[in-house]
């Protein structure tokens, strides 16, 4: 099993996650701020019967903002390890491997493959498309992302959810970390998948991770997370791809973490006689 431990700084990753989404923690903060200023005025101008008011609203924001940034230290630096570290776990990654990352510009998660790699490769796929990933976050994250010093075990090109620059049954294990649901339209989901499981080998694994609506510390999280898809949702989309399910983890409560692999010819067979007798 792959090493979890990491000598960056604490919170680094946290920190950077609340820089990239910060229109919404600086509008809890001016919330907070508001709160404040009317309890103020309400006391200065005896305008006593808005100070319950104003105490109600500052403590729903309140809460909002702390449970904002425990899901972003639970998605960024749990306990456990991160997301990725749990990908690599899932995938058994040895130091000669030659794998796949599909990325949208971020380049962290392949930075973080490649550094258990010796002799292996990690061939980075850049799929991002404005028009189909609209998340203002996003943007802002890859402004800030910068490609890393050369590196023989990173191999970066671009490529799209239509065609992936890559042969039929070229690869033996493809990473995607928050990939998936940076793409708004279902048919584009389903187009991205199918063009992984044809550069993927017969048994060839797919490690993705998602987040998704938590059970974990749920006071804190369960509001923040709802509007997210459930694990049966993505494990759905995923079977519904063609994947066979092998592992799957939860990293901090709020990440799904899951290992597929694309059938062997005979699976594909028997998949069908299944279907034939259902």
């Amino acid at each position: 099993m792959v090493g979890r431990m990491s000598t960056k700084p604490k919170f680094r990753r946290t920190t950077r996650y609340i820089r990239t989404h910060w229109p919404a923690f600086v509008g809890l903060y001016l919330a907070l701020v508001a709160g404040v200023l009317l309890i103020g005025l309400s006391l200065a101008f005896d305008w006593y019967s808005f100070i319950p008011f104003s105490l109600a609203i500052m403590l729903v924001v309140a809460y909002f903002l702390v449970a904002y940034v425990y899901v972003a230290y639970r998605l960024n630096d749990p306990p456990g390890g991160t997301a990725t570290e749990f990908l690599i776990d899932l995938a058994q990654l040895q130091a000669h491997h030659r794998v796949v990352c599909i990325d949208l510009g971020l380049k962290a998660t392949a930075v973080t493959i490649a550094q258990h790699l010796t002799t292996g490769q990690v061939t980075v796929i850049d799929i991002y498309n404005p028009q189909s990933n609209i998340g203002g976050a996003l943007r802002r994250a890859r402004g800030r992302a910068h490609r890393p010093p050369p590196d023989p075990r990173l191999n970066w090109i671009d490529g799209n959810i239509q065609l992936l620059p890559l042969p039929d049954r070229s690869t033996g294990a493809v990473f995607m970390n928050q990939i998936l649901s940076e793409f708004w339209i279902p048919e584009e989901r389903e187009q991205l998948l199918a063009e992984v499981r044809r550069i993927l080998i017969p048994e060839g694994r797919l490690l993705v991770a998602e987040r998704v609506r938590s059970l974990a510390n749920p006071a804190l999280t369960g509001i923040v997370t709802y509007p997210l898809p459930t694990e049966k949702e993505w494990l759905g989309a995923l079977t519904k791809a063609g994947f066979i399910l092998r592992r799957q983890e939860n990293a901090g409560g709020v990440v799904y973490c899951v290992r597929v692999d694309r059938p062997s010819p005979t699976s594909d067979k028997q998949m069908l006689l299944d279907l034939e007798y259902d």
